[in-house]
């Protein structure tokens, strides 16, 4: 399983992004944004998943990794990731990918709306975990099937 200090680490990286998400302006352009990822952000938290996963941003998209670093990285192939991002209209999506999602299609991709959103966050989560760990458990928050 995930090691004290890999758990140390990611939990670092999130509180990262989410002072990253705090400083974004309360106006009529990043309002809603910011309100919809800190909700995702702090239910994560709450789940405790912050312990398995590493968070980062690269400009308004929140990535969610494995890895044990973040950075830019060139080998090939690239170990996927999840990303939260947003369309022209401000609305949220997650997406899998293996690549720089401003650059490159997502593999897949979902919109994260209403009641559901969190949930559809954890099934990209899970995934994410059975892809790049497949010999350990899932994580307790997402032991079960959403």
């Amino acid at each position: 399983m995930v090691s004290s200090g890999v758990a140390d680490s990611n939990r670092a990286s999130w509180v990262d992004v989410l002072a990253f998400v705090r400083r974004f302006p309360d106006d009529d352009t990043w309002a809603n944004w910011k309100s919809d990822v800190l909700s995702l952000l702090e239910a994560g938290v709450a789940e405790d998943l912050d312990r398995y996963y590493r968070a980062g941003q690269s400009m308004q998209h929140i990535i969610f990794s494995t890895a044990e670093k973040h950075g830019l990285e060139y080998m090939e192939p690239q170990p996927p990731r999840v990303t939260i991002g947003f369309n022209k209209d401000m609305s949220l999506f997650v997406a899998w990918s293996d690549l720089n999602i401003w650059f490159n299609e997502p593999t897949r991709r979902h919109s994260l709306v209403g009641e559901t959103r969190f949930d559809t966050l954890k099934c990209y989560l899970r995934d994410l975990w059975i892809s790049t760990r497949p010999s350990e458990p899932l994580p307790p928050g997402l032991a079960k099937r959403v």
